[in-house]
């Protein structure tokens, strides 16, 4: 099936405009589906929103200009929850992304396209952004993987921002090869001296492992794995008990600082859920924004003792599978409360991770995501390879 019929039938893509980047470098050959929200000079940015329909960007948001100046092809702009406020991608004004394994279901958000047009072989590389999971869920809902760098490490000029605080923009693909070449063409240099070496004796961490449709998902993988490394529980109380709300009231605040005008204008034109988050975060105070800060410190401050005693964390990426789409919709606040309660707590603490496609559950795809310490980027995908590895013996 060609390009345009794919998407005709499964609306990965918002606009599909090839934009060919210099013939020789690093990415030669590779194709890149670029989220709506990042501006490639000349090709509009929607934002997967009825009020951006028509702007055209004058310039390349840095990630763009550095994988055009290694011989990548950007294939077009990926569908996105409106303004990439939502972990559905239910929310679009550009049709809604419909799940790979089963197309009744949802692709999870808000980097719905970039993680659908990967699973589908559209792209080979799908750029995303990720605030509270956005990356990392839909990888995890269509069996992909999804990477969200430290914080910080990518830049995000020339990307429409949902919070300052906490975007990152982050990598999806098939193959962990082609998320590390890109992590390290688009990222800044300073990890590039880091050892990347791993150890058949490393300490892995379980968080957050439950009864959920997730957790039993990736069990037996978790199982698979504590025979090679040694596996030991984890607990987290500042993270565990307050990280959720901190990062909530965070994104919140600075989502609605930078809609507030769009709002005042076109409030009648934003989906209903985006609408009540931008409120949300409208409704909040200044006591409430420094005391989510405060959280993050102290949460920050737990993080860092612990993964001291332990290498990387395991979790499972989302605590259920993909939801049907005709059950999400007019629900997905509801659903993206639930989506977004494993990835969201590593948003709030700027700490580098990855969801491998490694678990299932009832037939359908469910990640297990594995975070490292902070700067740790280049050896948790060592390790995350030979997770793959071992899980494929």
């Amino acid at each position: 099936m060609s390009l345009e019929g794919l998407n005709e039938r499964y609306r990965a893509f918002i606009t599909l405009k090839e934009v060919r980047g210099k013939p020789e470098g690093r990415l030669k050959g590779l194709r890149f589906a670029v989220k709506d929200v990042i501006f490639v000079k000349g090709v509009r940015t929607t934002a997967g929103s009825k009020i951006l329909a028509d702007f055209v960007p004058e310039r390349n948001a840095t990630v763009v200009e550095r994988i055009l100046d290694e011989g990548g092809t950007v294939v077009g702009k990926a569908n996105t929850h409106e303004f990439a406020i939502g972990a559905t991608g239910t929310s679009s004004a550009y049709g809604i992304p419909k799940n790979p394994v089963d197309n009744e279901r949802i692709t999870g958000g808000s980097s719905s396209g970039s993680a659908l047009a990967v699973a589908l072989g559209m792209a080979d590389v799908g750029i995303g952004t990720d605030t509270g999971g956005s990356v990392r869920i839909p990888a995890s809902l269509c069996g992909v993987i999804g990477f969200k760098p430290t914080l910080g490490l990518i830049p995000t000029d020339g990307v429409i921002p949902f919070s300052w605080s906490l975007d990152t923009i982050g990598v999806l693909a098939r193959d962990l090869s082609l998320v590390r070449l890109t992590f390290e063409v688009i990222s800044n240099k300073r990890l590039e001296n880091r050892t990347t070496s791993v150890s058949k004796r490393l300490v892995l961490g379980v968080f957050r492992l439950g009864d959920d449709e997730g957790s039993k998902g990736v069990r037996k993988v978790v199982d698979k794995i504590s025979s090679h490394f040694d596996v030991t529980e984890v607990k987290l109380p500042v993270l565990d008990q307050r990280g959720n709300g901190a990062r909530r009231v965070i994104a919140s605040v600075e989502g609605a600082a930078f809609h507030k005008p769009l709002y005042e204008a076109y409030k009648h034109l934003y989906f209903p859920d985006v609408r009540r988050a931008i409120e949300f975060g409208m409704s909040l105070s200044g006591v409430d924004y420094v005391n989510a800060f405060r959280v993050r410190k102290d949460a920050i401050r737990e993080f860092v003792k612990v993964m001291k005693s332990v290498d990387f964390l395991l979790t499972p990426t989302t605590k259920i599978v993909a939801p049907r789409i005709s059950d999400v919709v007019g629900r997905e606040q509801e659903y993206r409360e639930t989506l977004i309660s494993n990835t969201e707590l590593f948003n709030l603490l700027g700490a580098p991770s990855v969801s491998l496609p490694l678990g299932s559950y009832n037939g359908l795809p469910v990640g297990l995501m594995v975070t490292g310490a902070l700067y740790d980027d280049l050896r948790l995908l060592s390790i995350s390879e030979e997770i793959i590895r071992i899980v494929g013996r």
